[in-house]
Protein backbone atom coordinates (compact mmCIF):
# COMPACT_ATOMS: atom_id res chain seq x y z
CA UNK A 1 0.00 0.00 0.00
CA UNK A 2 2.87 2.36 0.83
CA UNK A 3 4.39 1.65 -2.56
CA UNK A 4 1.13 2.59 -4.32
CA UNK A 5 0.91 5.84 -2.35
CA UNK A 6 4.48 6.70 -3.28
CA UNK A 7 3.78 5.97 -6.94
CA UNK A 8 0.65 8.12 -6.93
CA UNK A 9 2.50 10.95 -5.20
CA UNK A 10 5.32 10.75 -7.74
CA UNK A 11 2.95 10.75 -10.72
CA UNK A 12 0.94 13.66 -9.32
CA UNK A 13 4.07 15.69 -8.66
CA UNK A 14 5.41 14.96 -12.13
CA UNK A 15 2.10 15.98 -13.73
CA UNK A 16 2.07 19.25 -11.81
CA UNK A 17 5.63 20.03 -12.83
CA UNK A 18 4.92 19.34 -16.49
CA UNK A 19 1.78 21.48 -16.52
CA UNK A 20 3.63 24.33 -14.79
CA UNK A 21 6.21 24.37 -17.59
CA UNK A 22 3.70 24.84 -20.39
CA UNK A 23 2.97 28.26 -21.78
CA UNK A 24 -0.16 29.81 -20.35
CA UNK A 25 -1.58 31.18 -23.60
CA UNK A 26 -3.27 28.06 -24.96
CA UNK A 27 -6.12 28.77 -27.34
CA UNK A 28 -5.20 32.44 -27.67
CA UNK A 29 -8.08 34.47 -29.06
CA UNK A 30 -6.96 37.53 -31.02
CA UNK A 31 -8.58 40.95 -30.93
CA UNK A 32 -8.98 41.85 -34.58
CA UNK A 33 -10.79 45.13 -34.01
CA UNK A 34 -9.22 48.17 -35.57
CA UNK A 35 -7.48 48.65 -38.89
CA UNK A 36 -6.75 45.67 -41.12
CA UNK A 37 -3.27 44.25 -40.67
CA UNK A 38 -0.80 44.42 -43.51
CA UNK A 39 1.97 42.00 -44.33
CA UNK A 40 4.64 44.68 -44.80
CA UNK A 41 3.89 46.82 -41.74
CA UNK A 42 2.45 44.37 -39.20
CA UNK A 43 3.23 40.76 -40.05
CA UNK A 44 6.74 40.76 -41.50
CA UNK A 45 8.23 42.54 -38.44
CA UNK A 46 6.47 40.11 -36.08
CA UNK A 47 7.59 37.06 -38.08
CA UNK A 48 11.14 38.41 -38.38
CA UNK A 49 11.37 39.07 -34.63
CA UNK A 50 9.83 35.77 -33.52
CA UNK A 51 10.17 33.12 -36.21
CA UNK A 52 12.86 33.64 -38.85
CA UNK A 53 15.79 32.72 -36.63
CA UNK A 54 14.53 29.11 -36.67
CA UNK A 55 12.29 29.13 -39.75
CA UNK A 56 14.28 30.86 -42.51
CA UNK A 57 11.57 29.98 -45.05
CA UNK A 58 9.41 32.65 -43.37
CA UNK A 59 11.72 35.39 -44.60
CA UNK A 60 9.43 35.96 -47.61
CA UNK A 61 5.73 36.56 -48.09
CA UNK A 62 5.34 33.25 -49.99
CA UNK A 63 7.02 31.32 -47.19
CA UNK A 64 4.63 32.74 -44.62
CA UNK A 65 1.57 32.45 -46.89
CA UNK A 66 2.34 28.79 -47.70
CA UNK A 67 2.44 27.86 -44.00
CA UNK A 68 -0.22 30.32 -42.80
CA UNK A 69 -2.51 27.67 -41.27
CA UNK A 70 0.35 26.02 -39.35
CA UNK A 71 1.70 29.40 -38.22
CA UNK A 72 -1.73 30.46 -36.98
CA UNK A 73 -2.24 27.22 -35.10
CA UNK A 74 1.23 27.31 -33.51
CA UNK A 75 0.83 30.90 -32.34
CA UNK A 76 -2.73 30.39 -31.07
CA UNK A 77 -1.92 27.23 -29.12
CA UNK A 78 1.28 28.70 -27.68
CA UNK A 79 3.65 26.08 -29.06
CA UNK A 80 5.60 28.75 -30.96
CA UNK A 81 7.83 30.57 -30.70
CA UNK A 82 10.01 28.19 -28.73
CA UNK A 83 12.00 29.65 -25.86
CA UNK A 84 10.30 33.04 -25.73
CA UNK A 85 6.91 34.65 -25.46
CA UNK A 86 5.38 36.44 -28.41
CA UNK A 87 3.70 39.74 -27.52
CA UNK A 88 -0.08 39.97 -27.76
CA UNK A 89 0.34 42.72 -30.36
CA UNK A 90 2.46 40.43 -32.57
CA UNK A 91 0.03 37.53 -32.07
CA UNK A 92 -2.90 39.76 -33.05
CA UNK A 93 -1.07 41.10 -36.09
CA UNK A 94 -0.21 37.67 -37.47
CA UNK A 95 -3.43 35.85 -36.60
CA UNK A 96 -5.74 38.66 -37.73
CA UNK A 97 -3.84 39.01 -41.00
CA UNK A 98 -4.12 35.25 -41.63
CA UNK A 99 -7.82 35.28 -40.73
CA UNK A 100 -8.31 38.08 -43.29
CA UNK A 101 -6.93 35.84 -46.03
CA UNK A 102 -3.21 36.63 -45.69
CA UNK A 103 -3.15 39.33 -48.39
CA UNK A 104 0.15 40.47 -49.91
CA UNK A 105 -0.21 44.08 -48.82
Amino acid sequence: MKRLATLLFTLTTFSLLISACKKDDKNYEPDCNGPAKTYALDVKPAITANCVSCHSQYNTYNGVKNDAAAIRSSIANGSMPKGKKMSDADKNNVICWIDAGAPNN
